[in-house]
């Protein structure tokens, strides 16, 4: 555990001193250029901590990290299953009252000035609904496995490889709890400027914590299953890719209850991780859920 603390301690610190510059030199929201370089630098930092600490302990940088490019299905399944999350997600949150499916993106384009509406309305009249969203989830499965996979394994170095390895031999569901309180908790400075629930940041930060307490067992699951950290760069960068198309097709509503990361996005975490529970349980008859998370002694495909 002395490890575990170490590694929690250090990124926590790391990441939100250099955010805490960051907004003493002026970024006060989360968007725009700045914000995209310094977010793509924030997510790289756990995985600088997780070597820096290899270093002290004297390992070998980068081994114990459950890094593996060897292919196997789970491979494709981290990239398949955010996007079906994502339209889980989009489906509950039709059900929410005042909220309603748009193809014009009204939603969306209420909430640009008017200039920029006017602008996006006229590049997304070029393309008919079908066709701007199978380019949409093209470009999303390009993202996933490439740009945003690399900018994602700096988080899931930390999260899913050098923590994960850190409390191997604790159960799967207090490893999940223990690393998605902190990864919810380290995003704390983003939420404050704005990121993902701008009007409500004292709010968002619990909310913040809830959903990756609750995502985490998919993710911890699927590298499990995969033997490799690699796939949960992918799940994550995927998923950071899909998260804003969701929004385009709704309607009313607010970041509370709309979107992933919204109270739509629980519910749908909820079913996703039953599904989960049960392929694990009844059909692959592995019962990880109710073990402690090793890496060797579960199949792969």
């Amino acid at each position: 555990m002395k490890k575990t603390t170490q590694f929690i301690v250090l990124t926590c610190l790391v990441n939100w001193i250099v955010a805490g510059v960051a907004i003493w030199l002026g970024l006060r929201e989360a968007k725009g250029f700045a914000y995209t370089i310094f977010g793509a630098f924030y997510m790289l930092l756990p995985a600088i901590c997780a070597i820096i600490l290899q270093i002290i302990h004297k390992e070998k940088p980068f081994s114990n990290l459950n890094i593996s490019f060897r292919f196997n299905s789970w491979f494709l399944i981290a990239g398949a299953v955010p996007i079906l999350y994502a339209f889980l997600t989009l489906g509950i949150n039709l059900l929410f009252s005042g909220v309603s499916f748009s193809l014009s993106f009204q939603g969306f384009l209420s909430l640009l000035p008017e200039e920029q509406a006017t602008l996006a309305a006229e590049q997304l009249s070029k393309f008919p609904p079908l066709i701007f969203l199978l380019i949409q989830l093209v470009q999303v499965v390009i993202a996933g496995y490439t740009i945003n996979a690399f900018f994602a394994f700096g988080e899931e170095l930390g999260w899913r490889g050098y923590l994960l390895n850190e409390l191997k031999n604790m159960k799967f569901l207090s490893v999940s709890f223990i690393t998605g309180f902190i990864w919810g908790l380290w995003h704390f400075p983003l939420i404050l400027i704005g990121h993902n629930y701008p009007q409500y940041p004292i709010a968002g930060i619990g909310m913040m914590i809830v959903w990756c307490i609750m995502l985490s067992p998919v993710i911890t699951y699927i590298v499990i299953k995969s033997k490799s950290v690699i796939t949960a760069a992918i799940f994550h960068g995927t998923m950071n890719a899909i998260a804003g198309i969701v929004l385009l097709y709704l309607v009313g509503g607010n970041v509370i209850t709309n979107g992933i990361t919204g109270i739509a996005g629980f519910i749908a975490l909820l079913f996703v991780n039953i599904i989960f529970f049960l392929y694990d349980k009844y059909i692959m008859k592995e019962n990880i859920f109710a073990k402690e998370i090793g890496f060797t002694d579960y199949k792969s495909k």
